[in-house]
Protein backbone atom coordinates (compact mmCIF):
# COMPACT_ATOMS: atom_id res chain seq x y z
CA UNK A 1 0.00 0.00 0.00
CA UNK A 2 2.89 2.28 0.88
CA UNK A 3 4.77 1.99 -2.56
CA UNK A 4 1.35 2.64 -3.90
CA UNK A 5 0.91 5.48 -2.03
CA UNK A 6 4.87 7.06 -2.97
CA UNK A 7 4.18 6.80 -6.49
CA UNK A 8 1.14 8.42 -7.02
CA UNK A 9 2.51 11.45 -5.18
CA UNK A 10 5.51 11.03 -7.10
CA UNK A 11 3.15 10.87 -10.55
CA UNK A 12 1.70 13.87 -9.20
CA UNK A 13 4.97 16.00 -8.30
CA UNK A 14 6.22 14.65 -11.90
CA UNK A 15 2.78 16.03 -13.77
CA UNK A 16 2.42 19.14 -12.00
CA UNK A 17 3.38 22.21 -13.85
CA UNK A 18 4.08 26.08 -13.70
CA UNK A 19 1.09 28.54 -13.82
CA UNK A 20 2.12 31.75 -15.39
CA UNK A 21 -0.34 34.71 -14.78
CA UNK A 22 -2.09 36.60 -17.64
CA UNK A 23 -1.08 40.24 -18.88
CA UNK A 24 -3.97 42.85 -17.95
CA UNK A 25 -5.80 44.02 -21.61
CA UNK A 26 -6.97 46.86 -22.01
CA UNK A 27 -9.18 48.68 -24.38
CA UNK A 28 -8.75 52.51 -24.16
CA UNK A 29 -11.68 53.11 -26.87
CA UNK A 30 -13.71 51.26 -25.41
CA UNK A 31 -13.15 53.08 -21.64
CA UNK A 32 -13.84 56.24 -23.57
CA UNK A 33 -17.09 55.47 -25.48
CA UNK A 34 -18.15 54.02 -22.03
CA UNK A 35 -17.48 57.60 -20.59
CA UNK A 36 -19.28 59.41 -23.72
CA UNK A 37 -22.57 57.62 -22.82
CA UNK A 38 -22.23 57.68 -19.44
CA UNK A 39 -22.14 61.53 -19.78
CA UNK A 40 -24.97 61.08 -22.63
CA UNK A 41 -27.18 59.44 -20.10
CA UNK A 42 -26.33 61.95 -17.09
CA UNK A 43 -27.75 64.65 -19.16
CA UNK A 44 -30.87 63.26 -20.01
CA UNK A 45 -31.49 62.13 -16.96
CA UNK A 46 -31.14 66.13 -16.29
CA UNK A 47 -33.47 66.88 -18.72
CA UNK A 48 -35.91 64.52 -17.59
CA UNK A 49 -36.12 66.07 -14.04
CA UNK A 50 -36.19 69.43 -15.46
CA UNK A 51 -39.16 68.47 -17.39
CA UNK A 52 -40.66 66.70 -14.12
CA UNK A 53 -39.86 70.10 -11.79
CA UNK A 54 -41.24 72.04 -15.01
CA UNK A 55 -44.91 69.66 -14.51
CA UNK A 56 -44.90 70.04 -10.70
CA UNK A 57 -45.07 73.30 -10.99
CA UNK A 58 -47.53 73.90 -13.22
CA UNK A 59 -49.90 71.37 -10.83
CA UNK A 60 -49.15 73.26 -8.08
CA UNK A 61 -50.00 76.80 -10.15
CA UNK A 62 -53.25 74.69 -10.79
CA UNK A 63 -54.12 73.37 -7.38
CA UNK A 64 -53.66 76.76 -6.23
CA UNK A 65 -55.99 78.29 -8.52
CA UNK A 66 -58.41 75.79 -7.32
CA UNK A 67 -58.21 76.40 -3.48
Amino acid sequence: MKPRIILLCLGLLLTARVTQAQWVVTDPSNLAQGIINSTKQIVEAARNGSTLLQSFQETVKIYEQGV
